[in-house]
Parts: C-alpha cells; structure tokens; sequence
C-alpha cells in the first residue's frame, strides 16, 4: 500500500505550486515520489517536467472507481501526488469521487469565504462559455465535500491556522494534511530504442523509453537532432505556439506527432458557442456507470469532445483521434502512449 496525497480545486488557486513542493519535501525525507494529474493535456505538464518530476497522466477512465484508478498508477513508489482541477464541474468531480479523502487548495483572499469564491468562479467561467441554458453550477458542492477536505491555504502573506502556502513558495505544517492509500497496479515496458522529444508530451514515454533526451521547448537544437536522424524514435510534443511549423521530416525514424499543425494546414479548432441543458450530475453518472466512450455531452456541450473512445479532448473535431502518415503516427489530442500499445500504434 502507498499514500496518495490529493490536491484539488478550481484553476489558479495553486495546486501545481502546493504539488511540487510536497514533491521536494518528501524527496528531501528520501521517499520514492511521483506526480499525478488528471488528464488535461499539456496543461501544467511542463512544470513537473522542468522539475524532474516523475509525471503521469490519469486518464478519465481510471475515475470510474478506485480498481480502475488503481491500474493506471504506476507501481514501485513511496507517496503518490495527484492534481485534480475543477472538482465542482462534472470531470474533477468524478475523479475526486474515487477517494475518501482530499486537500483542497484555498487561496488567502478567499479562506473566509470559500463557497462564495467558487459560486462567483464558476458563474463567470461558465456564463463566458455557456451563455445560456447553463446548468446548477453548483449542484456538485455537496457531493464533492461528503468526504475527509483539508484545506491548505495559498498564497499566505501572514501565519495562519493549518497547513499552507506563503508568498515565498514554503510550505508550512506538510504533516497535517491527509492521505488515502491506493494499491498501484501499472508496470509499462521498457525499451533500449533511443528516443528525443520537444515540447509537452505525456511522461509515460520516459518509463518507456529511458533512453529518451528530451529537448524542452528549445526546437532549434531539436531539429538539428532531428534531422540527423541518430534516433529510433522522435516525440513532437504541444506548445502554446499557432504559427510553428517544421519543413523536414525524418526518412527513416519512427515519429509521434501531438501538434499535427506542424505538418498540416488546414486544421481548425473553432470557437464555438456552447449550449448545455445537461445536469453535472448526469454526466458524473455517465462517467462512472457506462462504458468509456459513451457520449458525455450532445453537440455544443462542453463535454462534446470527449466523446470517443479514449474520452480525451480532441483539438481537432473533424479528424480521427489518430491517424498515420507513413512513418508518422499524429495524435489529434493528449493520446496516452499506453493506448497506441494496446492499439498497435506503437511497439516498445
């Protein structure tokens, strides 16, 4: 049995910066310590990486119970951090559900009044999208708090009572905050092929390929790797960039591509108008109840996209989720590396 340590909250009120320094303070006491999120694509991902973090990503399915959690955890460590953002819409909701105890992120501004603070969150994140027909934004606030929250406070500018974040980045009182135990159950293979990477990619790929040098967000030196082609295996991962294109593409190297615009013109990711007359519950049911897959939400629902076979975001609506050229395998979405295995897309 390991200890999972779940943090969660609405965006921007400091679960990356909480996760990385319990990261650091349970290294520092010689623990074996991996970071986990839900999977949101690249969002966040290159802060573990920059850390040296050992990151995975949990797919929505493992938030069905806590079995189906429990094989998407990879084996062999100590302490288990797991970052689950938005828990008062349907998605976070579902994965919080999982465990019998939480964190739950507080920033400093909104500790005396935390329920207002997120009422007033989601009416100004969701009336943007959702400009009518919106369902009862806060229909999950029960569900998600029938459970052991400890709060831990962010953004701190004075000592204040329990565990929390100050200004400076230290974490004070780490020891009163509660964990859940979880038996891991994931092993991936290993590979002796040679690998690079660029941008933000699932980390899975490391466990798989250790051999992998990852070239972070600097795509000059990638591509003079890239086209010497002294690799088996080139990962193009996402970035914030629209305009990033690459000319040359390997002769003889296998390639998995996560920005298919840098090859592709054309592709359109419209901004739609959303409608949603869907309760949060009934998507949360959906999620736990039917097999993965089953539409979460009708077209013009912000749950649209998740509706294929992996349940992962797709950028680009009218292309298949994956798709090969040649040697290059393009994966429209955060595609988990374990999926193209199970699909014959990639061998390790």
């Amino acid at each position: 049995m390991s200890k999972i340590y779940v943090l969660a909250s609405i965006p921007g009120a400091g679960k990356t910066t909480t996760a990385l320094l319990l990261h650091r303070h349970f290294r520092e006491q010689g623990l074996r310590v991996a970071c986990l999120q839900q999977n949101k694509g690249q969002s966040d991902v290159h802060a573990y990486l920059s850390a040296g973090c050992r990151h995975y990503t949990i797919p929505l399915e493992a938030a069905k119970g806590r079995e189906d959690f429990e094989q998407w955890v990879p084996s062999g460590y100590d302490v288990y951090l797991f970052e689950v953002t938005w828990p008062y819409a349907p998605i976070g909701a579902a994965y919080v559900d999982v465990f019998d105890r939480i964190n739950e992120t507080v920033p400093y501004e909104a500790m005396n009044d935390w329920k207002g603070y997120v009422a007033a969150f989601q009416k100004k994140r969701w009336s943007r999208r959702l400009p009518a027909h919106h369902p009862d934004l806060m229909e999950l606030w029960d569900m998600v708090r029938d459970r052991t929250v400890q709060r831990i406070v962010t953004k701190v500018p004075e000592e204040v009572e329990g565990p929390f974040v100050d200004t400076s980045h230290l974490i004070h009182r780490p020891e009163l905050l509660v964990a859940d135990t979880i038996e891991p159950q994931m092993t991936l293979p290993r590979s002796d092929r040679t690998a690079i990477a660029v941008g933000a990619f699932p980390a899975e790929f490391w466990d798989l390929f250790p051999r992998l040098s990852w070239y972070g967000y600097d795509y000059a030196a990638f591509m003079e790797r890239y086209r010497a082609e002294d690799y088996d295996l080139a990962v193009i991962g996402m970035c914030g960039g629209t305009a990033l294109k690459f000319r040359d593409r390997p002769e003889k190297s296998d390639v998995i591509c996560y920005k298919p615009s840098v090859y592709l013109d054309g592709l359109q990711s419209p901004k739609e108008v959303l409608q949603n007359r869907d309760s949060f519950s009934r998507i949360v049911s959906t999620i736990k109840e039917k097999p993965v897959g089953t539409p979460l939400g009708d077209e013009g629902s912000p749950y649209f996209r998740l509706n294929n076979r992996f349940w992962t975001y797709r950028p680009y609506p009218d292309r298949e989720m994956i798709w090969r050229e040649e040697n290059m395998l393009f994966c429209n979405g955060w595609v988990l590396p374990q999926y193209l295995i199970r699909e014959g897309y990639l061998e390790v």
